[in-house]
């Protein structure tokens, strides 16, 4: 469904997948759409590039295999997105007041994107259980070359990172790069979840302040 298809659109091509070339009568037995619906759905389908009518009467339908769709989505959104980088307008000055951002996904993208863009060092502090979450770009900034500072609640095995151990609460995070951007909050898994992000200089001293913090209680610990 992510990929553009209706919930309808999505069953079909996975009984598609799963049965081959079918009729829509069958599809519709199969899935359990009503058969109008069916029609409807496998021609939105088709133009969507997730199916094709195979030659014969009674016209039957077959799915475009699973890495054909994906390679033609992932080609189809690389377009998109060189678009949107050549012809989106650039902002004429940089905000430096505090933005929220909500929502699980919003703020790990928004994570990754710091930690990826990042281009001296990065500062984080989050529990060790959900480190997963941004293992690979902090490795991947470890391999640039950059300082990584990990305070977590338990080891990470994370070789080229900088490790201190504290209790943290679940969800709480902190994350600086480079001085020069922060973005603070809850990252729980739920929609719910909010953190702030800003490059106000205030409130990146006062973040790390409580990162330092946070670093001489390890060392007491």
């Amino acid at each position: 469904m992510k990929t553009g298809l209706t919930r309808h659109e999505s069953e079909l091509y996975v009984a598609l997948n799963r049965e081959g070339e079918v009729t829509g009568y069958e599809l519709a037995k199969i899935t359990g759409i009503p058969r109008a619906n069916v029609y409807q759905a496998l021609s939105a389908l088709a133009d969507k590039g997730g199916a094709r009518v195979a030659e014969g009467n009674p016209q039957k339908y077959l799915a475009v295999p699973p890495e054909e769709y994906c390679a033609n989505k992932s080609r189809e959104m690389e377009m998109t997105l060189r678009i949107i980088r050549a012809e989106a307008p650039e902002l004429k000055t940089a905000p430096e007041g505090y933005v929220t951002i909500s929502g699980h996904q919003n703020i790990l993208n928004k994570m990754c994107y710091i930690i990826n863009h990042a281009a001296q060092r990065v500062y984080i502090s989050m529990m060790a259980d959900e480190i997963h979450l941004v293992q690979d770009d902090l490795e991947g900034a470890i391999a640039k070359g950059l300082k990584v500072v990990i305070i977590t609640s338990a080891g990470v095995p994370i070789p080229g990172a900088i490790t201190h151990t504290i209790h943290k609460k679940h969800g709480q995070i902190r994350l600086i790069a480079d001085s020069k951007e922060v973005l603070t909050g809850e990252l729980t898994g739920a929609d719910q979840d909010v953190c702030l992000y800003s490059k106000n200089r205030p409130l990146i001293d006062l973040i790390k302040e409580s990162l330092q913090n946070e670093i001489l209680l390890a060392g007491k610990a």
